[in-house]
């Protein structure tokens, strides 16, 4: 295959623990974090342990041929993506392998598995051929931090030991240590230094490019018609290897393969190869497509917590909570749900759950303001599936929330008296909204005052507890030294109805409301506060806000963070850090927002059934396309404000997965 041929979507597999491994369809690694092992620490610090693997295939005494694939200085080589026949991202990565040109009598298959609970990936070779064949192969160790590389020379001054016994060996360097064990292979040292790997990814984005990889090992095999070798990488050698490969294997067993995989049946060489050359094919039915959107959705599941995307972000406080309305669907969610408000509301301070928790203590922040009411929200969501023991520890947290936004003095904002409304403060260093992007410390759209969506939070997030409160016959609860009764609760809640009516201008809806003037930006956030459970909107107005952004903001791969009608508007996601950042949410493109459109939508057309379900359908045909025809994995984060193709930002975004999975139900309801 040529490189153009490639799907641009990435593969993706993961552990509960944060691990994953991670690559391009091409297997032609163009990211730092593109690898076949990257563990998490119990801090959620990720160490890159295992790159990738040179392999060589030889038939007979006269055919050999490397199918890996390496990025160095102005070459790529060798060019082992051009012996990639075909590649199938989901359930989980697997390449098929022949000559060039392709002959059905030469096949390998190669697929990677990550053990669900532990931080092992298996990678699998399989003789799909009708020859006996030899495989030589070193793995590439890296042992370092996911964020960055051992650059040129590294391992020339660093200290670091490999050393094996039978079929395991094991590798130190930089503090980390490295397992590799193969099932029927011949394992010896033959040290080898890959110098100068290059990810262009990596230097398109401004970050260092150029690494140095440690390969102490080469592992020669040779294998039979139907048989297989497995390499199993680890970050602990105490366990039973070839058990946790049988168990990475089988951890998969419940999700469908697609229509045209080898091991879909036990089909001969020459059947397997006349599937493949069928073109055009769907790779998986509607119900397996909807089985793959789950698996896609469980992949972020660490814990007791979410992963907000993958490879750079850990977990965030307002992505899990805005996630976690889709987790509740699958098998298991709703214990989830209750786990993760749990850990949430035992780790606020001052009211407010954690912005960022992970990488280690440095990670953690509180610089949010809707974090705390989206985690409100969700525990008003499911209130009615929790135990009455459950509903005694949320209830508190729910307390501490609204007694900490009332009366907490400290805190970055506050609520104005007069209409009841969260007013954030001016402070040049934070950027306290879902869009906190800065630059040189500064937020970029920094939105001081009193933003729509998150005082339509604040909104539902009193008229929700009031409910509550009602069924429980509380009329009162503490903060401090306070008393405080829910009646006042009733006249703030009330003021706040009025209030937010004043977001409305006749033509649309401002942004947020700033030294008492409206701020009448066209971005999204106005469609959050519409897609909520309790809106102060009258039908027509919503209908308003509805059509522009449809006008204004809508893509197919979702919706723009501003209109291109502003002066800020940036159309491309593109450049350094500084660049990205400008742009993130000046007009960049967010999937995640599809789901307020699609919940205005069902607001907009109410029993109009017909209408509603070719507008839903819209929102995730492009996505649904994609995935059945097996050319996604997951769903990624961003796409350009002008002419959206190609995904941006992480490869695979929690609440962009949360959002389509979610749109899916709403049409499988309407069905």
């Amino acid at each position: 295959m040529d490189l153009s041929e490639f799907s641009h979507y990435e593969w993706i597999v993961s552990n509960r623990r944060g691990g994953y491994a991670l690559g391009p369809a091409s297997l032609l690694n163009h990211r730092k974090y593109h690898g076949l092992l990257i563990a998490a620490q119990p801090d959620l610090r990720r160490v890159h342990l295992v790159s990738s693997i040179e392999e060589t295939v030889t038939v007979g005494d006269e055919l050999s041929f490397l199918i890996d694939s390496n990025s160095y200085p102005n070459v790529v080589y060798p060019q082992g993506y051009k012996h990639i026949f075909r590649c199938f991202l989901r359930p989980f990565p697997a390449f098929l392998f022949s000559t060039n040109p392709v002959s059905s009598e030469i096949m390998i298959l190669k697929s990677i598995q990550m053990h669900e609970n532990l931080n092992f990936c298996a990678v699998r070779y399989r003789n799909l051929g009708v020859f006996s064949l030899c495989l030589s192969l070193r793995p590439k160790f890296t042992l370092r931090s996911h964020h960055a590389v051992h650059g040129p020379g590294f391992w020339d001054n660093a200290s670091h030991f490999a050393d094996f016994s039978g079929r395991t060996g094991i590798v130190f360097g930089d503090g980390q240590q490295a397992f590799l064990h193969c099932e029927k292979g011949r394992l010896e040292a033959e040290p080898f230094v890959y110098r100068n790997v290059v990810y262009p990814t990596e230097m398109i984005r401004g970050y260092e490019a150029v690494e140095d990889l440690l390969a102490p090992f080469r592992i020669s095999v040779e294998l039979e018609p139907g048989e297989e070798e497995v390499l199993i990488f680890g970050d602990t050698g105490e366990e039973d290897f070839v058990k946790i490969a049988g168990e990475a294997a089988e951890r998969y067993q419940r999700w469908p393969l697609p229509a045209n995989h080898p091991l879909a049946s036990g089909r001969a060489p020459e059947k397997v190869f006349s599937a493949l050359t069928v073109r055009g094919e769907k790779a998986f039915s509607h119900e397996e497509y909807m089985k793959i959107l789950e698996l896609s959705i469980s992949e972020f599941f660490c814990e007791a917590d979410l992963i907000a995307g993958f490879p750079w972000f850990s977990a965030w406080g307002r992505d899990t909570m805005i996630s976690l309305e889709a987790f509740s669907r699958i098998p298991g969610g709703v214990h989830c749900v209750y786990s993760v408000l749990r850990m949430y509301g035992r780790n606020m301070k001052d009211g407010l759950v954690p912005n960022t928790l992970g990488e280690g203590e440095v990670g953690r922040n509180y610089e949010t303001v809707d974090a705390s009411l989206w985690f409100g929200i969700r525990i008003l969501d499911f209130w009615d599936r929790f135990t009455e023991d459950q509903k005694s520890v949320l209830m508190h947290f729910l307390c501490s929330v609204i007694g900490n936004y009332l009366f907490n003095e400290t805190l970055p904002f506050h609520i104005d008296a007069r209409d009841g409304l969260i007013d954030i403060h001016r402070r040049e260093d934070l950027a306290l909204t879902w869009m906190d992007a800065k630059v040189h410390g500064q937020p970029v759209t920094p939105r001081w005052g009193k933003p729509i969506e998150v005082n339509a939070l604040w909104f539902n997030l009193l008229d929700g507890f009031l409910r509550v409160a009602g069924t429980r016959g509380v009329d009162s609860f503490r903060y401090e030294d306070r008393e405080v009764e829910t009646g006042a609760l009733e006249d703030i809640a009330e003021k706040l109805r009025s209030s937010l009516k004043g977001f409305f201008y006749g033509n649309g809806f401002a942004d947020r409301i700033e030294d008492e003037r409206l701020r009448k930006e066209v971005r999204p956030n106005y469609l959050i506060a519409l897609s909520l459970p309790s809106v102060p909107f009258d039908t027509e107005e919503v209908k308003m806000g509805y059509e522009v952004a449809r006008r204004e903001l809508l893509t197919r791969f979702g919706l723009r963070s501003l209109s291109p009608t502003s002066r800020a508007y940036r159309k491309r996601y593109m450049g350094n850090q500084t660049m990205r950042d400008m742009a993130y949410h000046q007009g960049t493109v967010w999937v995640w927002l599809l789901l307020p459109m699609a919940k205005v939508a069902e607001r907009v057309y109410g029993d109009d059934r017909v209408h509603l379900r070719r507008e839903l359908l819209g929102l995730v045909s492009a996505f649904r396309d994609r995935f059945v025809s097996g050319d996604m994995a997951s769903v990624p984060e961003l796409y350009d404000g002008e002419s959206p193709r190609l995904p941006k930002g992480a490869p695979a975004q929690c609440w962009s997965s949360a959002a389509i999975f979610l749109i899916e139900k709403m049409l499988e309801e309407l069905r």
